[in-house]
């Protein structure tokens, strides 16, 4: 079930939206089971930051190409965020994640980690399904966004799950008017 954008709750629960940016609990039970290792931890930094509790939130980025009339673009987000765990074995990056659109699909790519520090090469994480943003004066609004893990994403969690697994929604606010 998908909420209505303009209605929809943060992630938290609570009844506003997330503020601008990218805002993804990725995956819960796997938050979960990091939280609960003795050396688990997480690290935020490049413009991700922890927000509603346990969401990391990136912040736009100059350079997107959405554009509203025909639902289509690339919305461009930053940050980078690392999980750890197991004396370092356990090892998650997520990195300046963008959203490719087409007509409601999206596909969420983040840096490639295997190559770091390369920035240009990209690996497709998750499938969206986005629909129109609603709009408001945060600017666009994507709320309780499905998210599927992809074929070439099972790498990121050390092929931990499989292609199609259900992610944690996205909420997306991109602002109208970019600095």
């Amino acid at each position: 079930m998908t909420a209505d954008p303009a209605r929809t709750a943060g992630p938290a629960g609570d009844d506003s939206l997330p503020g601008p940016g990218l805002t993804w609990g990725l995956k819960r039970s796997f938050i979960r089971y990091i939280s609960r290792l003795p050396d688990g931890g997480h690290r935020e930094t490049d413009g991700a930051s922890l927000t509603h509790g346990s969401f990391f939130t990136f912040e736009p980025a100059d350079g997107s190409t959405y554009d509203p009339s025909t639902g289509t673009g690339v919305l461009k987000f930053r940050g980078d965020v690392r999980l750890t765990g197991h004396h370092n074995m356990l090892f998650v990056m997520i990195a300046d994640p963008w959203i490719a659109l087409d007509g409601g699909a999206g596909v969420l790519s983040v840096i490639d980690s295997r190559h770091w520090p390369d920035r240009d090469r990209r690996i497709p994480l998750a499938t969206l399904t986005l629909g129109a943003p609603a709009v408001s004066g945060a600017g666009y609004v994507w709320g309780e966004t499905p998210a599927y893990l992809s074929e070439e994403g099972q790498a990121v969690f050390n092929e931990q799950y499989a292609a199609g697994e259900e992610l944690d929604p996205v909420f997306v606010v991109y602002p109208t008017r970019q600095r």
